[in-house]
């Protein structure tokens, strides 16, 4: 049994997304810790992928669109790794990593330190299960303990992350998790560790995409106001640019119903509720707040 708390929970039904979609013939990316978790529960005797519930009601139409929102931002996470990797940053941190297995799949260069970073006790279920699996990193890898509510980039320093050169930073599906003070601090921090060409990428999906009396409601209720993610990065030197699903999905040749997932932009030309993946690109410290 995995004994994780409520939020440490919430990486085991990522990491069951990721290993449907790794067992699919026409998967978009390949999971080996996802697969080593899931792939009894999600296959018959004879190894055939189960079937997706059918979309019948508002129920499933939120499950089919988490799970649509799930592989778009591994998708586009990954890419940014990728990206960063081809502009010659040797540099990658995760912060609140969970079961993330991209040191375990994504090939980052020769150099490249992977640097994983949650509290004690995500830390020690996932060593335990990378050790029962026998999983093998395809890159450098660190695992720093370190909660994100206290002083957590001097850990880091310490595990060897260099503030001088550039970083290719990961919040993913971590911010809302954090009470809003809290989420900027972790913002600010990430600015005053990172050099000019570092990158960020960071989910925002909009809390009111998930209804109270959903089936994910125990999720939701553990979730904060935003507060102010594109705006805080911006105003603290980074050059930002959204996405959202169904654009991603359908760069990698997949088309999904817009209506399960919303739209990508408001009447206004606006980003709209889905318009949920945030990518950046840090010039300078020179700009800032004093808050």
């Amino acid at each position: 049994m995995i004994d994780l708390d409520a939020v440490g929970q919430t990486a085991l039904g990522v990491a069951y997304v990721r290993a449907y979609e790794s067992l699919r013939r026409d998967a978009l990316f390949a999971d080996p810790l996802a697969v080593a978790l899931f792939d009894s529960a999600l296959t018959d005797p004879d190894g055939t992928l189960r079937p997706m519930p059918p979309v019948t009601d508002a129920a499933g139409r939120e499950r089919r669109g988490m799970y649509h929102w799930i592989v778009a931002r591994t998708l586009f996470l990954d890419e940014l790794f990728r990206s960063a990797a081809s502009d010659g940053i040797e540099q990658f941190v995760i912060l609140g990593s969970g079961l993330d297995a991209r040191a375990f799949r994504l090939e980052l260069g020769p150099a490249a330190v992977v640097y994983e970073l949650d509290r004690p006790p995500v830390v020690e279920v996932k060593e335990a299960l990378v050790a029962e699996h026998e999983l093998v990193a395809t890159t450098g890898r660190r695992v720093v303990q370190a909660d994100l509510i206290s002083d957590w980039l001097p850990p880091l320093l310490e595990a060897g992350l260099h503030t001088d050169e550039p970083t290719c930073w990961l919040a993913e599906g971590l911010l809302v998790y954090l009470e809003p003070d809290v989420a900027r601090r972790v913002i600010d921090t990430i600015g005053q560790a990172s050099a000019s060409g570092s990158r960020v990428g960071v989910t925002v999906r909009s809390t009111r995409r998930t209804r109270t009396d959903g089936p994910f409601a125990q999720v939701a209720a553990l979730w904060h106001e935003d507060p102010g993610i594109v705006g805080r990065f911006t105003d603290t030197g980074w050059t930002c640019e959204l996405t959202d699903t169904v654009s991603v999905l359908a760069a990698a040749g997949r088309a999904v119903d817009a209506e399960l997932v919303g739209p990508g932009t408001a009447d206004d030309g606006s980003a709209g509720p889905s318009a949920s993946l945030l990518a950046g690109r840090f010039e300078s410290r020179s700009v800032g707040r004093a808050d």
